[in-house]
């Protein structure tokens, strides 16, 4: 493992804050069953939880790996903040898509940029909830990052929009 993956699976345990889960609250219908699929006693299942929604936790760590397992129970949409180091992973993404269910992965700004990941994006479409502030996760120590929900056939349409395009750095001006 090189420093650069050893620094990111360190921060694997970081903990979303309840304000950095609430404003998904109104996009989510009240009879939704959340899966919240990297659980490990956090805040998104709490807020839902105390808001009177239903919610399944797991856990690698508890016997289901979401990049992995198969499921043996039904859900309506995936929120989440996945583990730090699996966060760039397209992998994660793309097993999010596969499910072909709404979902909202907690994720830092960078996101949006990736030759991959934008592969995703311009395939299947991304919704971002775009905060005006940084979030402070709670865990090792303070860490600020500034992050969004990316979100799929969750929220409502908007008069904003994204387009991806793919920069060709061999072209001569």
């Amino acid at each position: 493992m090189n420093k650069g993956q050893q620094q990111a699976v360190e921060y694997d345990e970081l903990f979303t804050p309840a304000y950095a889960v609430k404003p998904l609250l109104p996009y989510i219908p009240k009879n939704w069953i959340i899966w919240e699929c990297t659980s490990n006693d956090n805040n998104i299942a709490k807020v839902f939880k105390e808001a009177g929604y239903t919610v399944i936790e797991t856990h690698k760590d508890n016997g289901i790996d979401f990049l992995k397992d198969g499921l043996d129970f039904d859900f309506d949409v995936i929120i989440t903040n996945p583990p730090y180091s699996k966060k760039n992973k397209e992998k994660f993404l793309q097993r999010c898509y596969d499910y072909n269910k709404p979902f909202a992965l907690l994720l830092p700004t960078t996101a949006t940029n990736g030759v991959e990941r934008n592969k995703l994006y311009a395939k299947y479409s991304i919704e971002i909830l775009v905060f005006n502030r940084r979030v402070c996760f709670t865990g090792k120590d303070k860490h600020w990052k500034h992050s969004n929900w990316y979100c799929w056939k969750l929220l409502p349409p908007s008069n904003s929009f994204l387009v991806f395009h793919d920069l060709n750095k061999k072209e001569v001006v």
